[in-house]
């Protein structure tokens, strides 16, 4: 039986509020498995908040020290939760390391003052993906952001280019 379209623009925002929390857990997950791995510090820091930037503060891991070793290969298993909001909050995606700047190669290191691309001409066995100093504007100008919006809208039952009736 049809739905009364009197519930369409409820129904809309539901929707929409559900995809808009889940491609943001996706986007997370995603850049956490795509994050260099040194200590392992930056990939497990991806959060996600509400209507407030996340502010990159957190220490690098002990076991990092300067010498940038890794501990270990693992990748991120879980995903963030979905963040449930309304039409008027914003989501964002963020890396709250206080020197995220530095792996996405936009500042100097906090430590050391060289710049992210330096770890591969220093040969420090980066480890992001794809394997290259500006993995971050890969992801960003890339397939790879959109790829994740259309996870996360499809898990709350969009469809991608379809043509929708209601009811």
């Amino acid at each position: 039986m049809a739905k009364d379209i009197k519930f369409l623009v409820d129904d809309l925002e539901k929707s929409f509020l559900e995809g808009k929390g889940a491609a943001a857990s996706t986007i997370a997950f995603s850049l956490a498995n795509r994050s260099p791995i040194w200590t392992g510090t930056f990939n497990r820091s991806w959060k996600i908040q509400k209507n407030t930037p996340v502010v990159p503060s957190k220490p690098r891991s002990e076991s990092g020290s300067a010498s940038f070793t890794r501990t270990a290969f693992s990748r991120i298993a879980q995903r963030e939760p979905v963040i449930r909001t309304r039409l008027s909050e914003i989501l964002y995606v963020g890396n709250e390391t206080e020197y995220a700047g530095f792996v996405i190669n936009e500042e100097p290191s906090p430590y050391d003052g060289r710049m992210y691309e330096q770890s591969f001409r220093d040969q420090y066995n980066t480890t992001p993906i794809p394997n290259q100093p500006d993995w971050y504007d890969v992801y960003l100008l890339g397939d790879y952001l959109f790829q994740d919006l259309e996870k996360g809208f499809q898990s709350a039952g969009f469809v991608s280019g379809a043509t929708f009736t209601y009811g």
